[in-house]
């Protein structure tokens, strides 16, 4: 048996066996990895992942240990036995060792993982896979019910309108045109549903912060591990979605200004800071403007 690999077909020349154990019944499974707390049948998953992920480049910091443990979660999963799988690029080749592949066996089916370093990509491709990525695992954790999730639709855009002004919000307001959807309200008494409401820099900081709590709390309300109590989280923390949350928001930023340490110009919203649409009422969106680009994050339901 061979595996598909980036660049070809992979080997195996070497196989390791490990059991896995039954996670009591408190447990909720990739859920309760992504506190940073795999169960014990991820555990050994969870240890090969953290040692792949701190031989790369960057290492491995708390937020990448979260991921690990949320993905050991999924892999281990009602599994019974996990085996290491040691490859070669080539019949007779010397075993890879930057590459890590797991199967996990479970009843009638079998899992793989395969961890390898990435190939080169654009920035622009970087940046869509990133917020690809990180927008499909926030839709595991924030469900309105067993069918639907919540979404992110991130769209980036650019104006040439010239901010550097004495009154930019009035400049933009005059020159952008919208999306053909959302527009910027144009006074107190609009209550057209498509508007967005301008927020100064204390009151963005205030909405994502807050945002981001009620995701975490969202996320741990679904739980069905009861040996925690429902107390306000630390966050960061270990949850896998405030990190998930801040890496979206650290993604956008640094495509619509040029760096994540350069604030958004402008910013105009709907609904944020995000709680009734985690509730699955109505839907919420987010326009930052840059110098010379724009971000729209329409968040539904």
């Amino acid at each position: 048996m061979t595996f598909a690999g980036l660049d070809g077909r992979r080997y195996p020349v070497a196989v390791e066996r490990f059991g896995i154990e039954a996670p009591d019944e408190t447990s909720a499974g990739p859920l309760h990895a992504s506190w940073g707390r795999p169960d014990a049948g991820a555990e050994q998953a969870y240890a090969f992942l953290v040692e792949a992920l701190e031989s790369g480049p960057d290492g491995l910091d708390r937020r990448g240990r979260a991921l690990a443990g949320y993905l050991a979660g999924c892999l281990a999963a009602d599994g019974t036995d996990l085996l290491r799988v040691t490859v070669a690029a080539r019949p007779g080749a010397p075993a890879l060792d930057d590459e890590l592949h797991l199967l996990v066996r479970s009843g009638k089916t079998t899992t793989r993982l395969a961890l390898a370093p990435l190939p080169a990509t654009s920035a622009n491709e970087e940046t869509e896979y990133r917020i690809a990525c990180v927008t499909t695992l926030l839709g595991e954790f924030l469900r309105i019910n067993n069918v639907d999730a919540v979404t992110f639709d991130v769209t980036f855009g650019t104006h040439d309108i010239d901010l550097n002004v004495a009154a930019p919000d009035a400049a933009f307001r005059a020159g952008w045109a919208g999306d053909g959807h959302w527009l910027i309200a144009e006074d107190s008494d609009d209550e057209t549903d498509d508007v967005l409401w301008a927020l100064d820099a204390a009151s963005l900081r205030a909405a994502l912060t807050q945002s981001e709590q009620n995701m975490i709390e969202a996320s741990r309300a679904q739980s069905l591990i009861w040996e925690f109590d429902f107390t306000t989280p630390e966050a960061p923390g270990d949850e896998l979605v405030s990190w998930l949350a801040r890496e979206l928001l650290t993604t956008i930023v640094t495509k619509t200004t040029g760096s994540s340490q350069t604030p958004p110009l402008l910013a105009y919203a709907k609904n944020f800071p995000l709680e009734s649409v985690l509730a699955g009422e109505g839907d919420s969106c987010l326009l930052l403007v840059g110098a010379q680009r724009t971000a729209l994050v329409h968040v539904s339901g």
